[in-house]
């Protein structure tokens, strides 16, 4: 069960001219590659930027070994978000043969925009929230495509699906309580948090539709125009997404501090 697993390191490699060519020149025969080179950001998969002389460039995400079947994931769920408004990334080329490099890998478009977490904190209040504004537009559009089941979200559908609402948050509740205890944890506070999640254990009725959650939206995985008064550009990383309750399951943020 992926939930359980330990996070691994996202892969530490370089991205030869050679391999980049052979990776693009399956859309692009006869383009000219210029440069493979790793973005900041990403936990798990390691990101690049491959650049064509023509200026035009492409997204390569590379996953580690021990998380494969991310890759299976991530292009199910962007193939859910192709009919929504918000620019997401689309797959080109998903390749898990390993006959490029020794790992799985996709192809995506560059979206165009600078990442709203560079430059959140220098942004007026006002064009902040119109920002925030367009991000919770696009999480209700997102919202709106609904899955058969409650749960983490695996490479073919939901992994390991609950009927409701109430019975996958218990049992992520009870989950996290037990990891909890083998941490060293309180006893006492992890049963006096057990009392208190059964007492209100019926709000979680309340989310009747099992809906797609980003469940990982926050400033770095979201793209602003570079104008003026920015506005949103793209929407990027889905690959902590489940089918659940978007009033729990978005994890919105902002990192500006005050």
């Amino acid at each position: 069960m992926p939930d359980n697993a330990p996070t691994p390191l996202k892969p530490r490699l370089a991205i030869s001219i050679d391999q980049a060519r052979a990776i693009t020149g399956r859309l692009a025969p006869h383009s000219s590659v210029v440069g493979a080179t790793e973005l900041r950001g990403g936990e798990i998969s390691a990101i690049f930027e491959i650049t064509l002389a023509d200026a035009s460039s492409y997204i390569l995400k590379i996953y580690p070994a021990s998380m494969a079947w991310k890759m299976a994931k991530e292009v199910h769920v962007l193939d859910l978000l192709r009919g929504i408004s918000t620019p997401v990334p689309r797959i080109l080329v998903a390749d898990d043969t390993r006959s490029v490099i020794d790992l799985h890998f996709v192809l995506m478009n560059k979206l165009d925009g600078l990442v709203l977490g560079s430059h959140e904190a220098e942004l007026p209040d006002a064009e902040l929230f119109a920002i925030y504004a367009e991000m919770g537009a696009s999480l209700r559009e997102i919202n709106d495509i609904t899955l058969d089941s409650f749960g983490y979200i695996g490479p073919n559908g939901v992994w390991t699906p609950h009927a409701t609402n109430r019975n996958y948050m218990s049992s992520q509740f009870e989950r996290k309580l037990t990891e909890f205890g083998e941490r060293a944890g309180d006893p006492a506070l992890a049963e006096r948090l057990r009392v208190g999640i059964a007492a209100r254990r019926h709000l979680l009725d309340g989310a009747v539709v099992p809906r797609l959650c980003h469940y990982d939206l926050h400033a770095g995985n979201v793209l602003v125009t570079a104008s003026r008064a920015p506005l949103l550009s793209g929407i990027v990383d889905f690959e902590n997404a489940t089918a659940g309750d978007p009033l729990m399951s978005n994890r919105t943020k902002s990192r500006r501090t005050h």
